[in-house]
């Protein structure tokens, strides 16, 4: 049970402005010390941590993440309202999508929160520098005016030296049967085409290798005396389709990657006929190409990350800058035979988050407690010395990435495939609203961490459920400490 002083503590955490948390934050600034501290914040698309190695991955090679997650702060369990837009939205905004109404990837924030202060907005109305080179927002939904500048990934640079191979997987093939037929080959059920394979192009000819670079000129080129800086950069290669340099698939033969282990499953790994559909991976070569493909995006991506934090310590500017790694939302790969994201599983729900933030997280530390990733940016502002907005529905994370193990939230939200979650420690609890409390589903963590066995309906776990609806219906209010 946490005490009246344990909520005090987080109460006072989401509202304080950071004080005294950096030897040279805004109270050594007060008497004539170094000034606020810069901030990249580097997102990720559609992957779930469960691919690194830092999470546990054995097979996925990410040596630049581990690395900096050995040197700061892993939260074990974060997670986010998928897709793409809510998620962003959620992160940006600071707010939930019950306010924002943003619950799909064709919600448009603008007209629905059209007086809505932006994070990054909000740094910059607070004197910070505020750049951006890769995706924050969603699609035709980023919003230029929060930046002090955006930065082009090909600016400055000249075009790439090599065509793109041409792609392999089931939505390569659907696309040509539509070509053929003189239909649109775009318009393809369950979103982006299912394609991928090696791109025949060098780091820099791909876009995130060029959002890298961006990213490594800024920081190599900044004066000293330029004004604090907030520097988001994000990174899109482990999006559909999956596609990097060919280097990049060498160490992910489709033959040595194993599927998921889904109960129901054939003894060739599948499930029973009409489980998979045709524009999603469904032959079990498909589904290790597919495997394959992501992994290799995934070192990709890990290695333009690298080049960017060694540019930050190249700069000497490392012990004063913040640096946060996010994913935006999960990916399935074929656990409990399903594909891309969206349902309330683990796979879909849980991002990547790793925070380095010298003089205030442990090299080395794990935070074990469930926490969501709309609270990142009021953290940020706490660290910066940054007076948080009223209206935010997120608080600090302050209290965890000094003591990881310190009393937080009673659980973590989401809303997304027409339902609504929380997670604990231990439990998932999923509602579906319009199938009516009969659809629920509770999922034990520690005994089922694949989240395979339903015991919603088990008398012996009345008091759970009940304690758990309660807190959904409660809302993030209702989950602070006690």
């Amino acid at each position: 049970m946490h005490t009246t002083a344990t909520r005090r503590e987080f109460l006072q955490g989401a509202s304080a402005v950071g004080a005294g948390l950096w030897a040279f934050g805004p109270a050594a600034a007060a008497a004539a010390g170094p000034a606020r501290p810069d901030v990249l914040f580097i997102a990720i698309e559609d992957v779930s941590p469960h691919r690194f190695g830092c999470y546990g991955n054995t097979v996925c090679r990410t040596p630049h993440l581990d690395r900096f997650a050995a040197g700061g702060l892993r939260f074990a369990q974060a997670y986010t309202n998928p897709p793409c837009c809510p998620s962003r939205t959620a992160l940006l905004l600071a707010k939930r999508p019950e306010t924002t109404r943003v619950f799909g990837n064709n919600h448009d924030w603008h007209k629905t929160c059209p007086d809505a202060l932006t994070m990054p907005r909000h740094f910059r109305d607070q004197g910070y520098e505020v750049l951006r080179c890769g995706k924050m927002f969603h699609g035709s939904f980023e919003d230029d005016a929060s930046w002090s500048r955006v930065i082009n990934p090909n600016e400055g640079l000249p075009p790439p030296a090599r065509g793109r191979k041409p792609p392999r997987g089931p939505g390569a093939d659907i696309q040509a049967r539509l070509r053929a037929e003189g239909k649109d080959p775009k318009q393809l059920p369950g979103g982006s085409p299912f394609s991928y394979g090696p791109s025949g192009r060098d780091d820099l000819d791909e876009v995130d290798g060029r959002v890298a670079e961006q990213g490594i000129r800024i920081l190599r080129g900044r004066p000293d005396d330029a004004p604090p800086m907030l520097l988001c950069l994000g990174f899109h290669a482990t999006h559909l389709p999956f596609h990097a340099p060919d280097k990049y698939f060498e160490p992910y033969p489709p033959e040595n990657m194993e599927l998921p282990q889904n109960p129901g499953a054939g003894p060739d790994g599948m499930p029973g006929p009409g489980v998979f559909r045709e524009y999603n991976p469904h032959t079990p070569e498909q589904w290790r190409e597919a495997i394959a493909a992501h992994y290799a995006c995934v070192t990709f991506v890990d290695a333009q990350i690298g080049r960017v934090l060694q540019a930050i310590e190249e700069s000497g500017r490392a012990d004063r800058t913040i640096v946060v790694i996010w994913s935006d939302h999960g990916f399935q790969l074929g656990e409990q035979f399903l594909w891309r994201k969206g349902p309330l599983r683990d796979h879909s729900n849980q991002v990547a988050l790793l925070w380095r933030a010298p003089g205030v997280t442990t090299p080395g530390s794990v935070c074990p407690s469930p926490v969501e990733s709309i609270d990142i940016f009021p953290t940020l502002m706490q660290l910066c010395g940054v007076p948080l907005p009223d209206d935010i529905e997120a608080a600090s994370m302050v209290p965890l990435l000094r003591n990881p193990a310190a009393p937080w939230k009673k659980g973590a939200l989401m809303t997304g495939a027409g339902g609504r979650s929380i997670v604990t420690g231990r439990w998932r609890y999923n509602e579906y609203p319009e199938k009516g409390r009969e659809a629920a589903e509770l999922f034990d963590r520690q005994t089922d961490p694949g989240e395979f066995v339903n015991l919603a309906d088990g008398p012996e776990h009345a008091d759970t459920v009940a304690r758990l609806a309660a807190l959904l219906e409660g809302g993030w209010r209702a989950c602070r400490p006690e």
